[in-house]
């Protein structure tokens, strides 16, 4: 009997995932829904659906599958402070708008490169001056490497850069910002992947939902179809509004931040990929340089 039982053990071991690979195969589909978000927020020109449409896909979901996880949240969610709710709304709608309003006029590569790489500096910027805290001497070369990449992208090797690509460059960096005071509200707040997503999603979608009502945000609900929808409920609302959040938190916690923060600075190389059949871009050597300087600021600057 106990021979059986060991024996049942060992197969356990050797035919189930570790955690860490477990890990691994999660954060790698974090990758791919990320990659989906930018590729998706390109799609939206192409459509019949304005960013304040997908806005309100993109919160509704998740809003709905959480119902059932409200109760068990509310204690905590009621002691979240009113400064740190405000920081994480900003990683909601304010950031959804700023990347569609980039990626209007960037190409995807460099959509996913600013908004993903730039976080690390604007968040060591900010930490500095509102924080004190101290920026170390390997900190600053890894983000002068991130500044390079996103550099050299910019330029692209041309002597001249159209006020059209500036502009979108300008709106990235701009959402880059946003992303960094997002996560420095997450890391105050301390809230789990669930109670973050209650928060973001519920508020985000009545703040779009007034903007809509009020005439602030432009809608053609009624004027597009459940078929042309699709696409943006499965990417937003469900896969980064539920999966992603749920995903990283999940990778996070058996990988370590670390880790996870390699695997993730990954996700401009791979959207790049998927965008030249996708949307028929072009990588240039120039643009793969600046993209490998810049994933490789972001993955020393999380070894920091």
């Amino acid at each position: 009997m106990q021979r059986t039982e060991n024996r049942q053990i060992e197969l356990t071991k050797t035919d189930g995932l570790s955690p860490l690979q477990k890990g691994y195969i999660v954060m790698a589909g974090v990758l791919f829904i990320w990659s989906s978000f930018v590729l998706s927020i390109r799609g939206i020109g192409a459509s019949p659906l304005t960013v304040a449409d997908v806005a309100l896909l993109r919160f509704s979901v998740p809003m709905l599958i959480l119902i059932p996880y409200i109760r068990s949240r509310l204690a905590v969610i009621k002691k979240v402070k009113v400064s740190d709710i405000l920081l994480l709304l900003l990683g909601g709608l304010p950031f959804l708008l700023l990347v569609s309003l980039g990626a209007a006029s960037a190409p995807s590569a460099y959509v996913s490169t600013i908004v993903t790489s730039t976080p690390p500096f604007f968040v060591a910027v900010i930490s500095y001056l509102f924080y004190r805290q101290k920026v170390s001497l390997k900190q600053t070369f890894t983000l002068c490497l991130i500044v390079i990449g996103v550099m050299i992208m910019i330029t692209g090797g041309r002597a001249h850069i159209s006020s059209e690509m500036l502009t979108g460059v300008c709106f990235l960096l701009a959402a880059g910002g946003i992303w960094a005071c997002y996560t420095i509200g997450l890391k105050r707040a301390g809230l789990d992947a669930i109670s973050l997503a209650i928060i973001t999603s519920y508020l985000s979608f009545f703040i779009t939902f007034i903007l809509v009502v009020f005439g602030g945000l432009n809608s053609n609900v009624g004027l597009f179809s459940l078929q042309q929808a699709l696409p943006f409920i499965i990417v937003q609302g469900i896969g980064v509004g539920i999966l992603a959040t749920i995903g990283f938190s999940y990778a996070v916690n058996k990988l370590g931040p670390s880790n996870a923060s390699v695997m993730g600075a990954l996700s401009p190389g791979l959207t790049s990929l998927l965008a030249v059949p996708i949307y028929n871009e072009s990588l240039s050597l120039i643009i793969i340089g600046g993209i490998s300087i810049t994933i490789t600021g972001v993955i020393f600057s999380s070894r920091v």
